[in-house]
């Protein structure tokens, strides 16, 4: 049993992916919108990030890369994100170059309303840059990066969680409590027989 704990617990730390030990919520009453955000520091492709976001959940939320939409959540997520690390956000322009649209989350299919691009970004360097990313160091600029021009660029990257509009995420000690109710309901009528 020893040897199958031991390498269980090696292949986790081989093949497993760092991250933050839980997704941080920006609550409304700190002026934020109550989504959750998780930085993954993994060196991966905008697409890889962008299918591992749709593959994370919390609480019943499914997550997706990040949709930055004001300062105040830009500042957010620079905080959430140790500084100095480059991260894939939500945006591309693939298929319609210079113009950014978030690809998923509540924003999919929408132009970029607020930026923080860089001087001189997006600038679609080196035969194409179609993804966003951005560097949460002390200058916490937009670039647009990879795509055919930096096919090779890799990130960690940044997923948001949100719940649908009008809908409240369950938690997972609620539905044992709700388990453990009925549970006892059913032994208490075993003995009432």
């Amino acid at each position: 049993m020893r040897k199958v704990l031991m390498t269980a617990l090696l292949a986790s730390g081989l093949f497993g992916q760092a991250a933050n030990a839980a997704p941080v919520l920006w609550d409304s009453a700190s002026g934020g919108n109550d989504h959750y955000y998780e930085f993954f520091d993994a060196n991966v492709s905008w697409d890889d990030a962008f299918t591992a976001a749709q593959s994370a959940s919390y609480l019943g939320m499914t997550g997706y890369l990040a949709t930055i939409t004001s300062a105040g959540e830009n500042r957010f997520a620079s905080v959430t994100v140790a500084g100095g690390i480059l991260a894939w956000l939500g945006a591309s322009d693939a298929g319609n170059e210079g113009t950014f649209t978030w690809r998923d989350g509540p924003e999919n299919g929408q132009a970029l309303t607020y930026t923080s691009w860089n001087p001189g970004e997006p600038n679609n360097c080196c035969g194409g840059e179609n993804y966003l990313q951005t560097n949460f160091g002390a200058v916490m600029g937009w670039n647009d990066h990879g795509g055919p021009g930096n096919a090779g660029q890799i990130n960690g990257y940044l997923v948001e969680f949100s719940a649908a509009p009008g809908t409240v995420p369950e938690p997972a000690s609620l539905a044992l409590v709700m388990a453990a109710a009925l549970a006892g309901v059913g032994v208490s009528r075993r003995r009432n027989r």
